[in-house]
């Protein structure tokens, strides 16, 4: 009955997450306005400069908002698939992937305020340097590299659940040499990897939901059967 729970909360969480992920690209697609555009150190004037289009800035402040409740969904999802792999992996390797998971977190908390501070700073006439651009740079692709580390090792719970999980799992994988091309790939060459690992990404989503969804009714009918009997 436990585990029929967080199947449940699991899809509900992923769905969300997917959800969310998509209301993101459709934002960026209607204003131009993505905080990609910050990860990546730039001059003053050139962050100036993307701002002063009105819809662009309010287009990245929507993102910016999407994406804090996308990291709730997100972090969320990741908490309860480690109490539901509880018993299917070792406690050693789900503590280092939960530990990933939540830098992860943390890290894109950050990102997402110093984003809005230099915006803030920017539309207020306060000093802003190449060092906060520079810095925004290091968070994300830390950042980036932490979820990597945490994609690969929670692949392997994914791996108990048949062949969907098989899939997930090998998606998971796939994330990861896109994103670590990104990190070495020049900003202006990089947009296909972008979109490539945003798409990998939600589609773990998508596919978790179908999944956990599928796990929950099954279990729900195995009960249904045991009561009969």
């Amino acid at each position: 009955m436990e585990n029929r729970w967080l199947d449940r909360v699991l899809a509900i969480l992923a769905t969300l997450a997917a959800l969310t992920v998509a209301a993101m690209v459709v934002a960026i697609l209607s204003t131009g306005g993505t905080q990609d555009f910050f990860q990546t150190a730039r001059s003053v004037e050139a962050y100036g400069a993307y701002l002063a289009t009105p819809v662009v800035a309010l287009g990245l402040r929507l993102n910016l908002g999407l994406d804090n409740l996308f990291m709730i969904f997100y972090g969320a999802f990741f908490v309860v698939l480690s109490l539901r792999l509880r018993t299917m992996l070792d406690s050693r390797l789900l503590t280092v992937a939960l530990a990933a998971m939540m830098l992860t977190l943390v890290l894109d908390g950050i990102e997402n305020h110093h984003i809005m501070t230099m915006v803030h700073s920017i539309q207020h006439g306060l000093p802003l340097s190449v060092t906060d651009g520079q810095l925004q740079m290091i968070a994300s692709q830390v950042k980036f590299h932490a979820s990597y580390l945490a994609a690969f090792l929670f692949a392997f719970g994914f791996l108990q659940f048949g062949r969907l999980g098989r899939i997930i799992a090998v998606v998971l994988w796939c994330y990861i040499p896109c994103g670590v091309l990104i990190s070495v790939t020049p900003v202006e060459s990089a947009q296909a990897l972008v979109l490539g690992r945003t798409i990998f990404f939600v589609f773990a989503f998508i596919l978790s939901a179908v999944l956990f969804f599928s796990q929950g009714s099954a279990s729900g009918q195995n009960t249904s059967g045991q009561n009969i009997q």
